[in-house]
C-alpha cells in the first residue's frame, strides 16, 4: 500500500487557512470573549514595521452635569475630551516540523487536517502563553507603579497550616471582581492553574455547560469560563506556593494579524536519513495580542519580537487609564 507523503496533499494556501482557522478555534480567550479582533490595531500593523500607537479618547466622566436657566449672559464651560495612546509591539514568529514528528498523523483518515490542527493547536498554545506572560508583566507594572489596584491577595507565606480564608474560595473570587468597582459585571472568564481549578471542583461551584457544534463541556465558575493553565504563575515561597488567577472581561486584550508574505512553505532534505531523504514543513505567523488600556513600553526588550522572559517584565509595561477601564484583575491564593 502507497504511503501517504506531506508532499502528496499539502496546498500552501489550504494549508495556512486550515492553520489560521484552528489556531483561531482552538484558542479559549477567543472564543470566551476576552480576546477581540481589531481593525484598528489590523491597519496599524499593515503600515508596517513592528511597533505602533493606538490613539483613543479617554471616557467623559460622571461628574455633575450644568442646569438650565434663562439668563442669556451666563454661559456653560464645555469640559475637554481627553486623550491618550497605547503603544503594541507585534510579534512575527515561526517554526518548523518534520515528517518524523508528523508520522503518526499521517496515517489517519484526513492527514492534512490532522496536521493543520496539530500547528494550528500549537500557535493556539503559544497565544495562550503570551497572554498569561503578559498579564505577568501588567501585574509586576500595577504594582511597582499603580499601588496593586487590580490585585487582591489573601496569599501569605506562614510556617502555619494554610487555612480556608488563603484558599480560592467564592468570596475570594468576588473580592477580586471587586477591584474593578462598577464594571465587574463585564467579567466573563477566569484563568486557573490546574490546582486551583481541582479546588473549585472540590468545592463543587463549577457548572459544565455545553457549548454548540462542540463535543466537550465548557466549566463555568460563578458565571466566568474557566481557562486552565499551568503556565499560571505558582511562585514557591519559604513556606507556601502562592497562586495567581486572572480574571477577564470582555474584550479585554485585542488581536489583530499581519500578512506573512510566505505563511507556510516545504522543504526537502535528500541526505537525511542517510540519503532516505526527509520533508520539512514550516509555519509562520505574525500578530499582536495587546491589552486594552496598557502599553507596551520596550524599554527591555533585546530582539525584534519580546520573548517569553521579557514578556513578564514590568518596565515593559505602563497602564494609561484608570483603574476601571482595564479589563483584567488578579487574584493571589494559596491553593
Amino acid at each position: 500500500m502507497a504511503t501517504v507523503q506531506i508532499a502528496d496533499i499539502y496546498n500552501p494556501l489550504t494549508f495556512a487557512a486550515g492553520v489560521q482557522e484552528a489556531q483561531t478555534e482552538k484558542n479559549a480567550f477567543i472564543a470566551s470573549g476576552v480576546i477581540v479582533r481589531d481593525s484598528q490595531l489590523e491597519a496599524q500593523m499593515s503600515a508596517g514595521g513592528n511597533i505602533g500607537e493606538i490613539p483613543f479618547f479617554q471616557p467623559l466622566g460622571v461628574g455633575e452635569p450644568n442646569y438650565s436657566t434663562d439668563n442669556p449672559g451666563s454661559f456653560s464651560t464645555p469640559n475637554k475630551i481627553g486623550s491618550t495612546k497605547q503603544v503594541f509591539r507585534t510579534a512575527p514568529r515561526n517554526n518548523s516540523w518534520s515528517t518524523m514528528d508528523l508520522a503518526r498523523e499521517l496515517a489517519l483518515q484526513d492527514p492534512l487536517g490532522a496536521i493543520t490542527n496539530r500547528i494550528g493547536h500549537y500557535w493556539a498554545t503559544d497565544d495562550q502563553s503570551r497572554v498569561i506572560r503578559s498579564c505577568r508583566g501588567m501585574l509586576a507594572d500595577n504594582i511597582a507603579n499603580d499601588g496593586g489596584d487590580m490585585l487582591f491577595s489573601v496569599a501569605t507565606d506562614s510556617s502555619s497550616a494554610i487555612t480556608d480564608a488563603e484558599r480560592i474560595s467564592a468570596e475570594v473570587t468576588i473580592d477580586g471582581d471587586q477591584t474593578l468597582g462598577d464594571a465587574q459585571g463585564n467579567l466573563v472568564a477566569m484563568a486557573v492553574h490546574s490546582v486551583i481549578y481541582a479546588r473549585l471542583r472540590k468545592q463543587n461551584l463549577i457548572d459544565f455547560l455545553p457549548i454548540s457544534d462542540q463535543g466537550e463541556k465548557i466549566p463555568f465558575y460563578l458565571g466566568k469560563r474557566l481557562i486552565v493553565d499551568d503556565s499560571l504563575p505558582a511562585v514557591p515561597g519559604s513556606n507556601r506556593i502562592t497562586y495567581t488567577s486572572i480574571l477577564f472581561s470582555a474584550g479585554a486584550l485585542l488581536i489583530g494579524n499581519a500578512r506573512v508574505m510566505v505563511p507556510s512553505e516545504m522543504d526537502r532534505l535528500p541526505s537525511a536519513g542517510d540519503g532516505g531523504g526527509q520533508d520539512v514543513i514550516h509555519s509562520r505567523v505574525h500578530n499582536c495580542i495587546h491589552p486594552n488600556g496598557f502599553s507596551f513600553t520596550s524599554a527591555s526588550v533585546a530582539g525584534q519580537s519580546a520573548n517569553y522572559g521579557e514578556l513578564i517584565l514590568a518596565a515593559n509595561w505602563d497602564r494609561r487609564v484608570a483603574r476601571k477601564n482595564v479589563g483584567i484583575a488578579f487574584l493571589n491564593t494559596n491553593g
